[in-house]
């Protein structure tokens, strides 16, 4: 054990505290420029050159590297390998992650199947043609060619859906992780049905939510699947008032609930349907007062807040619905389906991300400034991911 000087005071030893952090900082991220490869490289060698230091002051400098640096630090040493892979310390790591990524599905006419192509979120304001990485599906499945449907992405987990075989994979592209769940019973799958994908902050647990119906019986049944061991789906409920889901809304997760935009017979005004994922009952929620809510509009989410895109107008669910902003001064291509846009993402300065929906166009609209920027085009609806340790198979 190291006896401390006793000459020498506190501001000397936060001093030399400070010198084994900055050193310990700089070994990792030389580390991490150099492409870390254990194979290559002797764990052993790296643990000399490093500073003895407290583990839990490793640990908070580990939890604020990459996801790429720390799959690879697993193989320095068990002791790093058992921290990275602990889920305490995956969740403290996404809360302090600051890296996102935009997922999107794309077929591949070569290869003749789908892939997911990842690009860096901020590349939306300079260049989206080459700055991506392609992800091939991480398993082989009879139903990999239908597998295009992004229902949505939890703490860095995206959830993939085949709407025609009741087929549904959870996948964490930053690990190559993935969990393929059972496909669910039905007597017959209804073309209306509708998936979310979300997280339970009472049980601590994931959940895959399954909304469908049958026109003929007019009804709206609900199955639920949660991401334990030995898990199975279950019927809920069946929703206790009529409703209609439009076709290419998934679920929106927003604090621990799952939103659809629901409608009812002509001329009654839509509605929005909000499963807790906690106490898994269905509440109605009834949209903005003054706005013109239609089958046009849709439910995404900003900055944790539920909003819903209509026409020219962006609303957003506090204590009460605000409007957030008025779309002005578009692009004439985009004009005449504004009322389809999509929006995908805020950025701190209050820039939006938004998409068209027919053309699929991504558009970043400055809404204190009414300027625009057409950056890309998609052949499906995008997904925003937070790069992440945690993984689909607890």
């Amino acid at each position: 054990m190291e006896k401390k000087n006793p000459n020498m005071n506190s501001e000397d030893l936060g001093v030399k505290q400070f010198r084994c952090v900055y050193k310990l900082w700089n070994c990792i991220h030389k580390l991490g420029r150099k492409q870390f490869k254990p194979s290559r490289t002797n764990p052993k060698k790296i643990l000399d050159s490093l500073p003895t230091l407290p583990f839990d002051l490793i640990t908070e400098i580990l939890s604020r590297l990459p996801v790429k640096t720390l799959v690879q630090f697993r193989c320095v040493c068990k002791s790093w390998n058992s921290l990275i892979s602990d889920n305490k310390f995956s969740r403290k790591h996404f809360n302090l992650s600051t890296t996102h990524d935009l997922h999107v599905i794309s077929y591949d006419g070569p290869l003749n199947r789908f892939v997911l192509k990842s690009y860096p979120l901020q590349s939306v304001f300079t260049d989206l043609t080459t700055n991506f990485t392609q992800l091939g599906f991480p398993y082989n499945s009879p139903f990999e060619h239908n597998l295009h449907y992004i229902v949505g992405s939890c703490d860095g987990i995206l959830c993939l859906a085949d709407y025609h075989n009741s087929f549904v994979v959870l996948w964490n592209p930053s690990i190559r992780k993935f969990k393929e769940l059972p496909p669910f019973e039905h007597p017959e799958l209804p073309p209306a049905v509708k998936y979310g994908f979300g997280y339970d902050h009472v049980s601590h647990n994931y959940k895959v939510v399954v909304v469908y119906d049958y026109s003929t019986q007019d009804t709206t049944k609900i199955k639920v699947y949660t991401l334990t061991t030995n898990s199975s789906w279950r019927n809920i409920q069946t929703l206790p008032f009529p409703s209609e889901f439009g076709y290419d809304q998934p679920g929106i997760h927003v604090r621990g609930t799952i939103n659809w935009l629901a409608y009812t017979k002509w001329p009654l005004p839509p509605f929005i349907v909000s499963f807790d994922l906690g106490n898994e009952s269905c509440q109605k929620i009834f949209p903005p007062q003054h706005g013109l809510i239609d089958r046009r509009s849709r439910l995404c989410v900003l900055r944790d807040c539920l909003c819903i895109v209509s026409y020219y107008d962006v609303w957003v669910m506090k204590d009460s619905w605000t409007r957030l902003f008025k779309l002005s001064n578009l692009p004439d291509q985009c004009v005449s389906s504004s009322f389809l846009t999509k929006a995908l993402y805020i950025f701190e300065d209050d820039q939006v991300l938004l998409q068209e929906r027919w053309k699929k166009k991504l558009i970043i609209y400055d809404f204190k400034n009414h300027t625009f920027k057409v950056t890309a085009m998609f052949q499906t609806l995008p997904a925003i991911c937070t790069q992440s340790l945690i993984s689909p198979l607890c």
